[in-house]
């Protein structure tokens, strides 16, 4: 039986066509003839020790946990940025029924009005059945708020402060310090770094929470890791395709091969995309043990399917077609980008290793543009929680999250190119422009992270450039 040098224990399919390169191309070896096959196959001297492959998958696994490690503080803080609402002051959304009650200590005759029990449970009931569109009641925690004076001049009797329909004080805006609850950290404006330093200052975080959700990450890459090429190569034999392991660069057909390779991570990665939501829940949840609503990965599971459904609600819920647009899109543009270095703009990375790099950075970088914003809406609706039997705790977040929910994909979209367009500090600038579309409407909200992907794109693009001119170096 005939077989692949470089995979001594996969035989070949009976009628299954195999790609043979040329003989001086230098990347695979030569097919071998008739003469020197006639040894036995299997040898002893060829056949791999058990042990050391148990030993390699080890050392394969263990160094797999460790980098996951190394990126944990940076993904937690990217995760961190794309789900937190940053709105602009005039299009803020504050609550799920805004109201324009006040609190007014000029009219001193009006007597506050307090609703009966029979409202309040009400009350509890409509937001006990839709818990994650429910937004906590917050008393006055300002320190001006608290003074002890009864000076009926005092400016503040005068202050008007908005509440709910129950007179509770509602929290204004996610910037409102006063108002910001105990458990949540200041908004990240400015970049990953200082989600890192704001979460290892906040109490009850530290430098634990950045690695929250890491042995979650680690458990999905080893998964799919195995998984993927597996069900690919699985493919390839029903399709009687060529061979999984040859470059899509060699193949002058590719799109067979190219279409098992999509499907195979778009099906691993919708059997594994309840790691992922567990993965960023656990990012992004409170660390506060009066606030933390899962302790694990696997309570995080059980919690899951026991609140939203089940396994229906775990799979097929409002997180499906982010679901399956991501792992469509991903591998897709990720497997094409050696194919039109190549074959569309002609760039060798053996003749221009320099070039090609600098073409694989810009291809990478189109990539980012692209996938960032479903990756944003993506974890956003993640992190809502669509259930009509709440369990003992809410969903609290360690970052301002949207207090009204998306109803999908597309309203997340548009909800955040418009009420995320703009820098929310510039509250000035605001007051005097006019509201336009051109002027209030931006895709910024939608690449929170955008300048950590690129950093480390341009980083291989110099590591690859140097490599690529030490080679030309040692041949000349």
């Amino acid at each position: 039986m005939s077989s692949d040098q470089g995979h001594p224990f996969t035989g070949f399919p009976a009628g299954r066509p195999y790609y043979t390169p040329g003989l001086n191309n230098g990347v695979y070896t030569n097919v071998p003839t008739a003469q020197n096959m006639t040894s036995p196959y299997y040898n002893d001297d060829d056949l791999i020790d058990s042990k050391a492959a148990a030993r390699e998958l080890i050392n394969f696994t263990v160094l797999k946990y460790l980098t996951t490690a190394i990126s944990s503080p940076f993904e937690v803080s990217k995760t961190l940025l794309q789900v937190q609402y940053m709105p602009r002051h005039d299009v803020e959304v504050t609550s799920l029924q805004t109201t324009s009650t006040v609190v007014d200590s000029d009219n001193e005759g009006d007597e506050p009005q307090y609703p009966d029990d029979s409202d309040e449970e009400e009350e509890e009931d409509y937001f006990d059945e839709h818990n994650s569109n429910r937004r906590r009641r917050y008393s006055a925690g300002d320190e001006s708020l608290n003074t002890g004076t009864l000076d009926i001049e005092d400016p503040l009797f005068k202050k008007k402060l908005p509440v709910d329909a129950n007179g509770y004080i509602v929290r204004s805006s996610v910037f409102d310090e006063s108002t910001r609850p105990p458990h949540q950290i200041k908004p990240i404006e400015t970049g990953v770094w200082q989600g890192i330093s704001r979460l290892m200052k906040q109490p009850h975080e530290g430098w634990r929470s950045l690695f929250k959700g890491q042995y979650t990450n680690w458990i999905y890459e080893i998964s799919h890791l195995f998984l993927q090429p597996t069900l690919e190569g699985t493919l390839n034999d029903m399709f009687d395709l060529y061979d999984d392991t040859i470059p899509l660069v060699h193949l002058d057909h590719v799109g067979p091969n190219l279409a098992t390779l999509v499907a195979s991570n778009l099906l691993v990665g919708f059997i594994l995309s309840p790691l992922e939501l567990i993965r960023t829940r656990m990012q992004v949840q409170s660390a506060s043990p009066l606030q933390r609503k899962y302790k694990g990965p696997f309570h995080a599971l059980k919690t899951i399917i026991q609140e939203e459904g089940g396994i229906q609600g775990l799979y097929f819920s409002h997180n499906l077609l982010p679901t399956l647009l991501f792992h469509t899109i991903t591998p897709l543009l990720q497997n094409t980008t050696p194919l039109i270095i190549d074959r569309v703009l002609r760039i060798s990375a053996n003749e221009s290793p320099f070039l090609y790099s600098f073409a694989e950075l810009g291809l990478n970088t189109l990539e980012i543009i692209i996938t960032l914003p479903l990756d944003t809406i993506r974890k956003r609706l993640q992190c809502q929680i669509r259930t009509r039997t709440p369990g003992n705790k809410r969903f609290e977040t360690v970052v301002a999250t949207r207090p009204v929910p998306y109803t999908g994909m597309v309203d997340a979209a548009v909800s955040i190119i418009k009420e995320e367009g703009g820098k929310p500090s510039d509250r000035k600038k605001l007051q005097k422009r006019r509201n336009s579309m051109f002027t209030d409407w931006s895709l910024r909200g939608l690449y929170h992270g955008f300048n950590m992907q690129c950093t480390s794109n341009i980083v291989l693009f110099f590591l690859h450039a140097i490599n690529g001119i030490e080679d030309d170096y040692e041949e000349f």
